[in-house]
């Protein structure tokens, strides 16, 4: 997931202590964001050139334990994971190119160094309860525990009301959502570049010196932290029969009534977070962020089976069709796919007249992982079923051709939106499984695409291993992307080692381990 340097916030009153620290956020002008993105864009990119096919190693099951290692030991003395390696100081010289102590630079190094995307912390479990190490596996529980706690260290990770309001509602305690970046405390921090914890001019709140300045909660976040990390690991350690008290359990079920007020009336979708969240479009919807919930909500079913038969109507009345109105499944069958493109639509907003009347207009960009998510979150038959035959290989191909990365006629990979000559790791690896599961789908009724897709998934997994380090110590870590720049979508991708989801992709994609799935199986088998 990204660097999220889009919108740093400040703060109008910090608690003395910081403990439970809920902050009342403000609109903030996108002063900071648009210094970064300029910084960038009258940069030349700085590219990790793609190496041609015959000169990289194809990644094995071998390589997992040290993948592993990479994950398991960039984490803060208290055990809390991090989504990035820190990279050299040398390395912020040439990004930032004479603006190292800009206001937006020093944010991005600090959230690099203490924080922790929760959808990064999510992968992570997944990728550390594989392995069936105990000590990883307290590493993996303790951050169960950190979630459930709502705190971590002296921070707290709640979105509550009055400060953030969920569809016109309040909500408070622990069915409000998490902010999607975490740390250990709001500050002091120091920046690893100047070694000080002193504010640069421009910096939010800068009297309080150097700080975390992001606190924003976020639906798609929120399903992967609660839901499919959790449970994923849940069932890793006691199989199919998830005791309805574990801690993983309480977790997964805290934030469904919080998801059922954000859903939409009109079109089933759950907005994409409650207002007072910094820098967002009003009744916005994203398509990513929904299939997540999605997938998480299908595994929940079937972990509670009929044992808990209120929690399992809430659950079919957040995925399908009722008398309060349309579910998930409903926006996605009747908002997402694009006919004229050929792909599934990044989302929407729904637009609000004075009468009260509502209209859902969708969005027309591409966005690569909504391609992806979606084919292996809906499944190939699904998406064939509701808009024609052989329309989930249409909109894998016409990804291919607008964001697929190819070096002397081979693909390499995926970026994350048109004309990208970025491989995105992370993206790329979710593109192998979903060309896997569409393969499976086609296998008997189109056997062509099924080899095609096949061949889509071998030449991905070889291609992204130009984006692979190994470390003095042995261990293996991916890079966040092969270059530099704006991804199109609000965050910064960077040339450093993502030990967060993209380590826990690779491994997903070695083990053909579908985290969409409750157990990791494929489903289209």
């Amino acid at each position: 997931m990204p660097f999220a340097i889009e919108s740093p916030i400040p703060h109008s009153s910090i608690k003395s202590t910081m403990n439970q620290f809920s902050p009342h956020i403000p609109t903030l002008a996108l002063t900071l964001a648009t210094g970064l993105c300029a910084l960038l864009a009258n940069q030349a990119a700085t590219a990790q050139e793609i190496s041609a096919p015959d000169q990289i190693q194809a990644a094995t099951v071998a390589d997992i334990p040290a993948i592993v290692r990479a994950m398991a030991q960039n984490v803060t003395a208290s055990g809390m994971p991090r989504s990035y390696a820190e990279p050299s100081n040398a390395y912020y010289r040439e990004i930032y190119q004479g603006r190292e102590y800009a206001p937006e630079a020093v944010i991005e190094r600090l959230m690099i160094r203490y924080e922790l995307n929760i959808y990064d912390g999510a992968v992570w479990q997944i990728a550390l309860s594989l392995q069936k190490h105990s000590a990883w596996q307290t590493l993996v529980d303790a951050h169960t525990q950190r979630l459930l706690s709502g705190a971590s260290g002296n921070l707290g990770l709640l979105a509550q009301s009055p400060a953030f309001t969920y569809n016109g509602q309040s909500v408070v305690g622990s069915q409000a959502w998490l902010f999607r970046s975490i740390a250990e405390s709001y500050g002091p921090m120091t920046d690893p570049l100047g070694n000080s914890s002193v504010a640069p001019p421009g910096f939010p709140q800068a009297s309080h010196g150097l700080h975390k300045t992001d606190f924003r909660p976020v639906l798609g976040e929120n399903a992967w932290a609660t839901i499919i990390g959790p449970l994923q690991t849940a069932y890793l350690k006691h199989g199919e029969t998830i005791p309805l008290d574990a801690p993983e359990m309480r977790l997964a079920v805290s934030r469904l009534a919080s998801f059922e007020i954000m859903q939409d009336a009109l079109t089933g979708g759950v907005f994409y977070a409650p207002t007072g969240t910094s820098d967002i479009q009003e009744g916005g919807i994203s398509a990513e962020n929904n299939l997540s919930l999605l997938a998480g909500l299908r595994m929940l079913r079937e972990a509670i089976g009929e044992r808990d038969p209120g929690t399992t109507k809430l659950i079919d009345a957040l995925v399908t069709r009722d008398a309060k109105g349309p579910g998930i499944e409903d926006y996605f069958g009747e908002r997402v796919y694009d006919p004229a493109q050929g792909i599934l639509s990044s989302g929407g907003f729904v637009s609000r007249d004075a009468e009260g009347g509502a209209t859902y207009v969708a969005y027309e960009n591409l966005a690569v992982d909504v391609q992806t998510w979606g084919l292996t979150i809906l499944g190939a038959q699904w998406v064939d079923a509701q808009f024609g035959a052989g329309t989930a290989f249409t909109v894998w191909n016409n990804t291919k051709a607008r964001a697929g990365v190819v070096h002397d006629g081979v693909l390499q990979g995926v970026g994350y939106t048109d004309g990208d000559s970025m491989l995105s790791g992370e993206w790329t690896l979710g593109a192998v499984l979903m060309a896997k599961e569409v393969a499976e789908t086609y296998r008997r009724s189109h056997p062509e695409w099924a080899r095609q897709l096949q061949q889509d998934a071998d030449a991905m997994l070889l291609g992204v291993q130009a984006l692979k380090v190994i470390n003095p110590d042995g261990s293996i870590a991916y890079h966040y992307a092969s270059m530099d720049g704006p991804t199109g979508f609000g965050w910064m991708a960077r040339r450093i080692q993502h030990t967060g989801a993209t380590n826990g992709w690779m491994i997903f994609a070695l083990a053909d381990f579908n985290p969409f799935v409750l157990g990791g199986g494929l489903s289209a088998r």
